[in-house]
């Protein structure tokens, strides 16, 4: 924490610390804390900051906030993000020379041209050329919503696209039973609870420098706190929920925000377009006669039209 370059050091668990210095993730290689002194550490921050004992703390001390969470909500052992408040003034002139103002190339631009239409037009072929297009979704840091029903095969499709995500990418995973099978190494899953909601989860979620936050299963007011948490950055990010459809998950997802206390206040319309600027495809898993699953439908949002979501159907299993 003495190094002025670094922001924030995040411990995923005991063994596995990464920090965030000058803007890049990085892991603190041989770096192990006992798993005891870690427990001890969130038990005297408690202490400190005059808190009852909770599986979720969040913490001051002077010049730094703190986030943690015990085991089992932190599934794989008790886990801690230490944030620095930054002491040093940023001039104008800091942001021309690190690039801040610079106009980046067409390249990184998020707008879907041309090129990337044809990723999406293809999909509709199935086969490798469905795979390249959810491929392109994924390391283009879309939103996502993955629906189906009960044994739809959703949560094994999401596992398998997660290796479309670069390793770089800080993950965080919010379950009410944990399925989610993460390979990538900078990660930190949580598990929800009678105590702990998943509307909890995703609040203390955005305290610990996620890149992309998954959420499965979504199935109440927690969908408020999810747009709420997405319109604030994470691109990238994904939820599941129970739906027949593409074409019905978004008024799924939109039924589920209107459990909400907030979610009830919002004009139909406007909840709509919030809904259509947060999640750009909705795809469908489903079981079949033969007993495979997967994916059966692929949707495009591209707004709200008289009222109602306008969508492009990208692929469809049944031709």
């Amino acid at each position: 924490m003495a190094d002025p370059e670094t922001n924030e050091i995040m411990i995923n668990r005991h063994d596995v610390v990464y920090r965030e210095r000058r803007g890049v993730m990085e892991r603190i290689e041989g770096l192990a804390i006992a798993p005891a002194a870690l427990d001890t550490a969130i038990t005297v921050l408690t202490n400190i900051n005059d808190k009852d004992q909770a599986p979720l703390l969040d913490a001051r001390l002077p010049g730094l906030r703190i986030a943690a969470a015990r085991f089992p909500v932190s599934i794989h052992g008790d886990m801690m993000s230490i944030r620095k408040h930054s002491v040093r003034r940023i001039a104008l002139d800091d942001y021309v020379r690190n690039g801040a103002f610079a106009v980046l190339p067409a390249s990184q631009n998020r707008f879907i041209g041309r090129q990337d239409r044809t990723v999406l037009d293809h999909a509709a072929e199935g086969g490798e050329a469905l795979m390249r297009c959810l491929q392109w979704i994924m390391r283009q840091r879309y939103n996502i919503v993955f629906s189906g029903g009960t044994s739809s095969g959703k949560t094994t499709l999401l596992n398998a696209l997660l290796e479309a995500i670069p390793e770089s990418d800080r993950i965080v995973t919010i379950e009410d039973t944990a399925e989610l099978k993460i390979a990538l190494p900078n990660f930190v899953s949580f598990e929800a609870n009678q105590n702990i909601t998943i509307r909890n989860l995703i609040k203390f979620a955005l305290r610990i420098r996620p890149d992309r936050i998954f959420v499965g299963e979504v199935r109440g007011a927690e969908a408020f706190d999810l747009v709420e948490a997405l319109n604030t950055g994470h691109d990238g990010s994904i939820c599941t929920l129970h739906a027949t459809s593409a074409d019905e998950a978004p008024y799924k997802l939109e039924s589920y925000i209107r459990m909400s206390e907030e979610g009830r206040l919002i004009a139909t319309e406007d909840l709509r377009k919030k809904i259509a600027s947060t999640f750009r495809f909705f795809l469908h898993a489903d079981r079949q006669g033969d007993g495979t699953r997967g994916p059966v439908e692929l949707r495009e949002v591209l707004g709200v039209e008289d009222g109602r979501y306008k969508t492009r159907l990208l692929f469809s299993r049944f031709a």
